[in-house]
């Protein structure tokens, strides 16, 4: 049987697994917060807010017609 992950990801959090992974009861885990299920300590902060994440347009002007609507 392989020591190592098949998918190379944590079983709780789904992160990269390195050298401080530790296996237990047969899944691996990215760190002890993770494999103790401590929610406040295994999941870090986002690296993106989520103000950043909501999808809005970009620009400030109205969307043009389609090319068959638009008047000439």
């Amino acid at each position: 049987m392989p020591d190592h992950s098949a998918t190379g990801s944590c079983a709780r959090c789904g992160a990269a697994l390195d050298l401080a992974s530790l296996k237990l009861g047969g899944f691996w885990y990215c760190r002890p917060a993770c494999a103790a299920r401590d929610a406040e300590t295994a999941f870090p902060p986002p690296g993106v807010s989520e103000a950043a994440l909501i999808n809005r347009p970009r620009r400030a002007h109205r969307r043009r017609a389609p090319k068959e609507l638009r008047r000439r």
